[in-house]
């Protein structure tokens, strides 16, 4: 079987309290990308995992963060590791 790779969009909401310290936690987890984050705790984040497993352990631990309200999936796709050496025409 060979590699895959999972790449996620997800809306993480977070109090505004707590939202620095999301970041903050987000920004030490491998593959995670934090493009947009408001004030108000709403953040865009992208995930890239090897499973489908994976991405929802990784949404778990993120919805487990002191602060976070929701974590909501917006996107996901898969496709063969050996996809992404592949040029386009």
């Amino acid at each position: 079987m060979s590699e895959e790779i999972h790449i996620a969009g997800i809306i993480v909401a977070a109090t505004r309290v707590h939202a620095a310290k999301v970041r903050a936690n987000l920004a030490l987890l491998p593959k995670t990308i934090i493009h947009v984050a408001a004030e108000d705790g709403r953040m865009v984040v992208t995930l890239e995992t090897t499973s489908t497993q994976a991405t929802l352990d990784r949404m778990d631990a993120i919805r487990a963060l002191p602060g976070v309200l929701n974590v909501a999936l917006v996107y996901q796709h898969a496709e063969p590791a050996t996809a992404m050496e592949e040029m386009i025409p």
